[in-house]
């Protein structure tokens, strides 16, 4: 099997690269197509899962927002919420509007949803994984706020007003963020599933410091674990920054 791949020549990178593969669980053409079809226009989108079901108003250019039960059309989200507070006080949800990768949303959540699961449940950002659901393994990181948080930990009804980055956030172009892009060139990287998190704690860390350390990268990724074992890949490919 060893000499096997010798003579293929095929490294790692390359493989991705003829996959398609883009880090963090979309390729190339699912990301082009996914911005082909964004628009100026507000646009609503109720979407029932089980679990858990969400009900989403999802504006592009934010310009209304529009009550999930009955579809009433407000200019701003506290307009909104009034309507929804007044004429629904009996909904087993609340309301919380915040914003996800640049575009405002306001969701009818329960108390006791994650924003992990509200994400991706509600919004289909799948780059983003669940992992242990507790905090301890990273695979779930988003910056909120700009801080690179475990969002199995936050709850979606401590959303309000605040703003949420996924990897799927750091492009729309449909090309490689530059940490990404550094996570491909050095094959930072294996099966996949915990890069995203490592990805997004990685772009937290290079926002307020250019040019960490060994022991910069160390820390900020410690709340991280690689079951691949490439994590020395991943620390090494961020020592001294992009």
């Amino acid at each position: 099997m060893i000499e096997e791949k010798k003579k293929s020549g095929l490294s790692r990178r390359d493989f991705l690269k003829d996959a398609g593969l883009i880090v963090g669980g979309a390729t190339v053409g699912t990301m082009t197509f996914l911005n082909a079809c964004k628009s100026n226009a507000a646009t609503t989108i109720t979407t029932t899962v089980t679990p858990p079901p969400v009900t989403t108003t999802v504006s592009s250019a934010v310009t209304s927002y529009v009550d999930p039960v009955d579809g009433t059309t407000y200019s701003t989200v506290a307009a909104l919420k009034a309507h929804f507070n007044a004429v629904h006080p009996n909904a087993d949800a609340t309301l919380v509007a915040f914003n996800v990768n640049g575009t405002g949303y306001a969701f009818q959540v329960k108390p006791y949803w994650s924003l992990s699961e509200v994400l991706r449940e509600g919004l289909s950002l799948f780059g983003l994984k669940n992992g242990c659901m507790m905090g301890e393994c990273g695979a779930c990181t988003v910056l909120l706020d700009g801080v690179p948080t475990f969002s199995c930990l936050i709850l979606a009804i401590e959303m309000e007003g605040r703003s949420v980055v996924t990897v799927e956030g750091l492009s729309n172009t449909g090309a490689l963020s530059p940490v990404q892009q550094k996570f491909y060139d050095t094959e930072a990287v294996q099966c996949g599933f915990c890069t995203p998190g490592f990805i997004m704690a990685a772009q937290g860390l290079l926002s307020v410091n250019a040019k960490p350390t060994l022991a910069d990268v160390r820390l900020a990724l410690s709340g991280h674990v690689c079951m691949c074992g490439n994590l020395h890949r991943t620390v090494n490919a961020l020592v001294g920054g992009l």
